[in-house]
């Protein structure tokens, strides 16, 4: 028994001692890579001059047979840079396809952000969630969308 116990004893010891190893650097990954892909989107709102024209509140959805659903298609231009269009679905109807332009991609931590070219944040993307929100001028109307999906 009591060879049993030096010998726990030594194992113990054994394994508790720190074992070196080389620490090698990781290196970030692209802030646009990791944020490149398909967004499955849950909400989805356009608005002009404050006028709700298509609001659906979770997607997809059912209505008199007809399904709508809606994904973001992020897409590495450069490094930091990525392209961003929306692929709108009903039944029935032929999809419709949304380009919102490039916008540059900044990593705070863990968490990524989409800026405008003017320096303004519109969306956020933590943990394969992505919350879009921009408002801008077209033909003297104010225009408004926003969305939410996940990777």
């Amino acid at each position: 028994m009591k060879k049993v116990l030096i010998f726990l004893f030594a194992l113990v010891t054994f394994a508790a001692c720190k074992k070196d190893s080389e620490k090698t650097e990781v290196t970030p990954k692209d802030p646009a890579s990791a944020v490149a892909g398909t967004y499955k989107l849950s909400s989805f709102a356009y608005e002009v001059n404050g006028e709700s024209v298509v609001t659906y509140k979770t997607l997809p959805v059912t209505q008199q047979g007809v399904t709508v659903s809606a994904t973001a298609q992020m897409k590495k231009t450069s490094d930091g840079i990525v392209s961003l269009v929306l692929l709108l679905k009903a039944t029935g109807e032929d999809d419709r396809e949304l380009d919102l332009g490039e916008y540059e991609v900044k990593a705070d931590g863990a968490n990524y952000g989409l800026f405008s070219d003017g320096g303004s944040q519109i969306a956020e993307i933590s943990a394969g969630k992505l919350v879009f929100e921009a408002s801008g001028t077209s033909d003297g109307d104010t225009v408004e969308i926003r969305f939410a999906g996940k990777k």
